[in-house]
C-alpha cells in the first residue's frame, strides 16, 4: 500500500536529517559487529535510507510519487531517533534562548509525527 505526502520544504529537511542520523547510528552499529550478515544488514539498510533521502528530495515527489508503508516506518524511526538527539543536546543547554529553540524544534518534529501517522493510517 502505498501513501502521498505533501511536505514542505522544512518538513522534507527535517525529514532528511532524521534519516541521515539514523544513517550514522547504522554505521556504528554495523562497525560494532563482527558478524558479516549484520553488517550486510546496516549496508543495505543505509543504502535504503539514502534511496529515501533522494525520493523527498526529488522536485517532483510532492506530485506523484508516493511512500510505502516501509517507507513511513523509516521516516517515523529516524525522527524518533532526531528527537532523542535533540533532547540530549536541550539538556546539557543552559542558556533559555537555547533551550527554547530545542523545544520549538522538537514540537516541529512532533507535528510532522502526526502528519505522517495521519497517512500512516489511511
Amino acid at each position: 500500500m502505498s501513501s502521498y505526502l505533501c511536505l514542505t520544504d522544512y518538513e522534507k529537511n527535517l525529514i532528511d536529517s532524521a534519516l541521515l542520523i539514523l544513517m550514522q547510528k547504522n554505521i556504528q552499529y554495523s562497525n560494532q559487529s563482527t558478524e558479516d550478515f549484520i553488517q550486510q544488514h546496516y549496508q543495505n539498510f543505509n543504502l535504503t535510507l539514502f534511496e529515501l533521502c533522494a525520493k523527498i528530495k526529488s522536485p517532483d515527489f510532492d506530485k506523484n510519487m508516493s511512500l510505502s508503508s516501509k517507507e513511513i516506518k523509516s521516516i517515523k524511526k529516524g525522527l524518533t531517533s532526531l528527537y532523542s538527539l535533540i533532547s540530549q543536546k536541550a539538556v546539557k543547554k543552559k542558556e533559555a534562548n537555547q533551550k527554547d529553540d530545542y523545544k520549538n524544534y522538537k514540537l516541529q518534529i512532533i507535528e510532522l509525527e502526526k502528519k505522517i501517522g495521519v497517512i500512516e493510517m489511511a
